[in-house]
């Protein structure tokens, strides 16, 4: 093995300058740095310090603060080896031409490139498919070699894979021939050639743990815990032992903006197991990352559509392997710093020798155990005020104008996670800024959460036949409640053929006493006796139900009546995010129509309190009486206002009227 001071004599011109470049003059304050980690250089060289989760988790996302000094304190300059992610070039075609077989359609298409090529993605407009795929390449357009055969093409339920390797391999002209497998016809409209990009750069294990797993309408949510945060997130690969499956998958984080608490989509793709044409199964359980989060959690949803939930055994990270190189002058104790939010980018003079220095050979050091620095003080000057604790309680409030109080039921103090069942929801205001956590009569700080998920809950139908109307079938569906905010209504059939016109409505009462159909949904439905025929259909409200009660009608012709054997309303998840103390003594105040929205100051820790390990809270079933309400309340002026004041008065007026003495008769 080569020693590194003795190298090569390409090389041995360098570490003069490189050496002086390395060498720092000023001492900086390592108390000023909150962790520390040991790195025991055996030998004087270069050395190549492999970073592990802990220190990102320590450093900064953009590990700024990252510092090296060596056994006296002094600074020591370091290169940051930070492989970048190729980015693979797409060109179109020369020509696309489709053909159709009488078992296949033939996609033919020349390249216009010498170049490696990557992957093909192909374009079409098809709906609800999937396919069988076998790919050729030919150097002139008349003799074909095949690559590979068997590779699906699907897209359903959101999930899709229009993407066919082509192995890095050069040719002129690409051949796809795709066997219809399930559903109608899929045309093919044109394609996009990947450039091969080179190697991706190494990737390492990150710590995961499943924290939970939540079951909604049509979706699975699983909570990912890391490691560490600040982590280059490059894959999550996702463990199961179903033989066959297709999931839009996509990751999300959370954050706080505006008040509420809403979701970022930092990744999206699909994962599958397909066997096609006799052919070995095809599979893809990675979903390629490229994000750095700023916590420790993700959220992952898994699109079910109408199949079960996908089993899945255990969710694996994978994170960009970042390096650190340093020339250490000599053996010794030299210590990695981390958790300094002051300190920004360090300019040394190495980046003019990093191309040599990642070719040469470097000792690899293992960085020790993270540990706190011992005297750590910030500098007092730049230093930020270190952020509060989550306040637990606000400011009193005078709830008897709050019509609807519910009690919270607590199983343990901490950071709580109470989800708004349907009654809230339909009777709280549309944008929720009457509601109030309570213990006794002070406010308890909240932080509202919007995720983009959804709740499902059957409900049963009743048959509503129209005497008048012997040809149309109807149906009354009782909701739990009036004004819930219903997204979507699935209805379900065992009608094995028919197609259907049904329209979804309510009856509302107008101005002048009558009822009228207020129509929500409309939609056709079709239904055939074959395989994998889906026997529900989802229709879309476009407004909320004013009433508790809905319809739904359909006119069946000249055809036997169908059936409905099912309905399922699905509407959004709200949570109501809090920290307690205690776990007795709180309610939720809501149904106060003139409320204002609440302000706390808990806007400056949302990020740490959303992130943070929660108990589910409940609410109770039965609704607390009502304070005596104000008389006035709710009337903030206007014509509502001066009309209710003028009753109050002309009420008075005759009350006093009827006490005092009557004066007397007189007499004839």
């Amino acid at each position: 093995m080569k020693n590194p001071m003795h190298p090569d004599p390409k090389l041995r011109a360098l570490l003069l300058p490189l050496l002086a470049a390395a060498t720092l003059q000023a001492a900086l304050t390592p108390t000023e740095w909150s962790h520390r980690q040991a790195l025991p250089v055996v030998a004087p060289g270069l050395v190549r310090v492999a970073l592990p989760a802990a220190t990102f988790d320590s450093a900064g996302p953009d590990l700024a603060d990252l510092r090296i000094v060596d056994s006296t304190g002094r600074e020591v300059a370091y290169l940051l080896d930070r492989p970048p992610v190729p980015v693979a070039r797409t060109a179109r075609p020369a020509s696309f031409a489709m053909a159709l077989a009488p078992d296949a359609t033939i996609l033919t298409l020349a390249t216009g490139t010498k170049e490696a090529l990557s992957t093909l993605v192909l374009e079409t407009p098809g709906q609800n498919f999937l396919c069988s795929a076998r790919v050729e390449l030919s150097d002139d357009g008349q003799t074909w070699m095949p690559l590979d055969q068997g590779l699906p093409l699907f897209r359903q339920w959101g999930a899709e894979k229009l993407d066919l390797s082509l192995g890095e391999h050069r040719a002129a002209f690409v051949r796809v021939i795709v066997t219809e497998r399930r559903g109608p016809f899929v045309p093919f409209t044109g394609a996009r050639l990947q450039l091969s990009a080179g190697q991706p750069p190494a990737a390492v294990p990150v710590g995961t743990r499943l924290a939970s797993r939540d079951e909604f309408a049509g979706e699975t949510v699983l909570g990912l815990a890391l490691d560490g945060r600040h982590v280059p997130l490059a894959s999550l690969d996702f463990v199961t032992d179903e033989p066959l499956f297709m999931r839009r998958v996509t990751v999300t984080v959370r954050e706080f903006q505006g008040g509420v608490s809403t979701e970022r989509t930092v990744g999206t793709g699909t994962i599958y197991r397909v066997s096609l044409a006799g052919a070995p199964a095809r599979g893809q359980s990675e979903l390629r990352l490229d994000f750095t989060p700023l916590t420790r959690e993700l959220l992952v949803h898994i699109h079910n559509g109408d199949s079960p939930p996908l089993a899945l055994g255990a969710v694996q990270a994978k994170r960009r392997a970042t390096d650190v190189l340093f020339l250490a002058p000599t053996a010794g104790s030299y210590h990695l710093l981390t958790g300094n939010p002051q300190a920004g980018y360090p300019r040394y003079d190495l980046a003019a020798f990093s191309g040599e220095m990642r070719d040469a050979h470097a000792a690899p050091v293992t960085p020790g155990e993270l540990e706190a620095m011992p005297g750590y003080r910030p500098r007092e000057t730049l230093a930020e005020s270190p952020l509060p604790e989550v306040p637990l309680t606000g400011a009193p409030l005078d709830t008897k104008d709050w019509t609807r109080r519910r009690a919270i039921r607590l199983a343990h103090a901490g950071v709580q996670e109470l989800e708004l069942d349907p009654a809230v929801l339909a009777e709280a205001r549309t944008d929720f800024a009457d509601l109030r956590v309570l213990r006794g009569d002070n406010q308890i700080p909240y932080v509202l959460e919007h995720p983009a998920l959804s709740r499902a809950a059957a409900l049963m139908l009743r048959p509503a036949p129209d005497p008048k109307r012997p040809r149309v079938s109807v149906w009354q569906l009782p909701l739990p409640s009036s004004q819930l905010p219903l997204q979507r209504l699935v209805l379900t059939s065992d009608t094995p053929l028919f197609e259907r016109r049904l329209r979804i409505f309510e009856k509302v009462t107008g101005s002048d006493g009558r009822l009228y159909d207020n129509t929500l949904a409309a939609g056709e439905w079709s239904r055939t006796p074959e395989a994998g025929t889906p026997d529900a259909r989802t229709f879309e409200l476009t407004a909320r139900p004013r009433t508790g009660t809905l319809f739904i009608e359909t006119d069946n012709g000249d055809n036997p009546a169908i059936t409905l054997t099912g309905a399922k309303i699905v509407f959004p998840v709200v949570r109501v995010i809090f920290k307690t103390a205690e776990t007795d003594g709180f309610t939720l105040a809501y149904g106060q129509p003139a409320a204002a929205a609440p302000r706390y100051d808990l806007g400056l820790v949302a990020a740490k309190l959303l992130t943070a390990p929660r108990h589910p809270a409940t609410l109770s079933a039965t609704v607390a009486a009502a304070p005596d309400r104000n008389p006035f309340a709710g009337l903030n002026g206007g014509y509502l206002f001066w009309g209710a004041l003028a009753v109050v008065i002309v009420v008075l007026l005759v009350t006093v009227a009827k006490l005092l003495p009557k004066p007397p008769t007189g007499r004839k």
